[in-house]
């Protein structure tokens, strides 16, 4: 039988939604920001990548 604790911050839960994926509602919040902004791609990233096509293009 599994632990039913967090996996980030190790406290007991409660909900058996949280106990499957094995993270509480905070910490699965925290880590789903997380993924997401180190995800993201900007704007300047897509300038600079055209702009290195272009020139290494010509």
């Amino acid at each position: 039988m599994s632990d039913n604790r967090c996996k980030l911050c190790g406290r007991k839960l409660k909900n058996w939604q949280s106990i499957q994926r094995g993270l509480g509602p905070v910490c699965e919040r925290k880590y789903l920001e997380d993924i997401y902004s180190n995800q993201q791609i900007t704007f300047e990233d897509i300038n600079q990548k055209k702009g290195e096509v272009i020139s290494n293009g010509s």
